[in-house]
């Protein structure tokens, strides 16, 4: 006789790798019934819509749902947390980055615009429970520039919060990703977002990275994931500007590269550099949130959004014995960021969440 799966509802905003790997991991051990809350930038006057869409989802789904799921906390979050405490049910948000911060300076961060802010916070305190992808998003003292607040993170923006949280990192597939070259080359690679959003330049360091490459001219910097490629000017004739690429290709670019550059001024726990390290790229991160912690003694840290600093940085990088840290750099993810590491805290988790 079968056992009836206990059901988890999962809200989102948009089909992408991370949620992808969640609703995988859930669905191991739970029904799960997503609902992408899809808003779009140009489209903002559709919230009240999604509202209405996602009211009757839950009223037609809360009965038998045992645990409400939400990736980030946002507009999305709200009637989630709201019905789970109507309907004395568990609520989880899992929180990734750009619900923990503020960075007024590039106009950047949920907690920097006043409404948005308020349905995070709201979400955040009715939650049952909040899992951060690493104890940074729920505070860090932040100093890597001096002209947004000199701390970040949930318990920052909302003193007192009393919602119980467990951080639990992200996980990677240690097979998949691994070095295919015999020899790495003399690149610097990076993987940005889009550059649909006016402050992407500035919260991923691609500016840096644009400011840098003019005095490695032996080195090639290569740029992927830009939509518009033409929408990063530079006449640096060492920059590749390259469009979004599948995992097997990025995989490529990882394994002949031999550095991996992510000089962002906040990032939660991200996906792109452990993958480089797992194919044994020397990672050069900014001093921010969980980057110092990821790379350990495997690569170089920039201490401070300073262009001359970078060049100090990449220099001794350049000087570095790139084979022994990039072997070094894999072991590290290997060791501690595992998928089963990451699915064996998640379960856990939600098996208490449910009891």
């Amino acid at each position: 006789m079968s056992v009836e799966r206990k059901r988890i509802l999962y809200f989102f905003i948009g089909h992408s790798t991370f949620v992808k790997k969640e609703i995988d991991i859930l669905s191991k051990n739970y029904d799960v019934i997503n609902f992408d809350f899809a808003i779009k930038r140009s489209a903002k006057w559709m919230l009240i819509l999604l509202f209405l869409k996602q009211f009757i989802f839950l009223l037609t789904k809360t009965g038998k749902s045992k645990l409400f799921v939400c990736q980030f906390s946002g507009y999305h979050t709200i009637l989630p947390v709201v019905f789970a405490k109507i309907f004395r049910k568990k609520s989880l948000i899992i929180s990734g980055g750009t619900d923990c911060v503020s960075f007024p300076s590039i106009g950047y961060g949920n907690f920097n615009k006043p409404f948005l802010r308020w349905f995070t916070a709201k979400s955040f305190k009715l939650a049952s429970h909040i899992a951060p992808k690493h104890e940074t998003l729920w505070f860090f003292n932040y100093n890597y520039e001096n002209e947004d607040f000199p701390a970040q993170g949930i318990s920052y923006f909302i003193p007192g919060i009393a919602t119980p949280h467990t951080s639990i990192p992200n996980g990677y597939d240690t097979e998949k990703f691994s070095n295919r070259a015999d020899k790495k080359e003399n690149i610097f690679v990076t993987v940005t977002g889009a550059m649909e959003y006016p402050f992407q330049k500035a919260l991923k360091g691609i500016d840096l990275i644009l400011e840098v490459a003019p005095f490695f001219p032996e080195y090639k910097f290569i740029i992927i994931g830009v939509d518009k490629v033409d929408s990063l000017h530079t006449e640096s004739k060492n920059v590749v500007v390259l469009p979004k690429e599948s995992n097997d290709n990025l995989i490529n670019y990882y394994s002949k590269s031999k550095f991996y550059l992510q000089l962002s001024m906040a990032e939660g726990f991200p996906n792109a550099l452990c993958e480089a390290m797992l194919c044994e790229c020397v990672p050069i991160v900014s001093n921010v949130f969980s980057m110092p912690e990821i790379i350990d003694n495997s690569g170089f840290i920039l201490m401070k959004r300073d262009l001359t600093l970078l060049k100090e940085t990449l220099t001794s990088a350049i000087n570095s014995d790139t084979n022994v840290l990039g072997k070094k750099a894999r072991e590290l993810i290997v060791k501690n960021y595992s998928l089963k590491e990451r699915e064996s805290k998640l379960s856990i988790l939600t098996d208490q969440l449910m009891r």
